[in-house]
């Protein structure tokens, strides 16, 4: 009986063991997929001001396009109309 106990022990620290490992391996997937998603709005916004500079689009237009939009937006919201636009960075 005390073999059993014993081998029932050992499992069990064993198992607590493989869950530590486990959430420590969690913990670093998401910090990796935090770090990627950042990386790649990083270069969406390179390739967006690329392009803005290969077109000679101005940043003043950019912006004003920018606001444009936000406004429009906030006219739909206001009355009623829901309208996304892309996703937030």
């Amino acid at each position: 009986m005390e073999e059993r106990l014993k081998k029932l022990e050992e499992r069990i620290g064993k198992r607590k063991e493989r869950i530590e490992k486990l959430h420590s391996s969690q913990k670093e997937e998401r910090n990796k997929l935090k770090k990627d998603e950042e990386t790649l709005k990083h270069l969406k916004y390179d390739e967006v001001l690329k392009r803005m500079h290969e077109t000679g689009f101005s940043p003043d237009e950019a912006l004003r396009a920018i606001d444009n939009e936000l406004e429009k937006s906030r006219t739909n919201d206001s009355q009623g109309g829901v309208q996304k636009h892309g996703s937030s960075y």
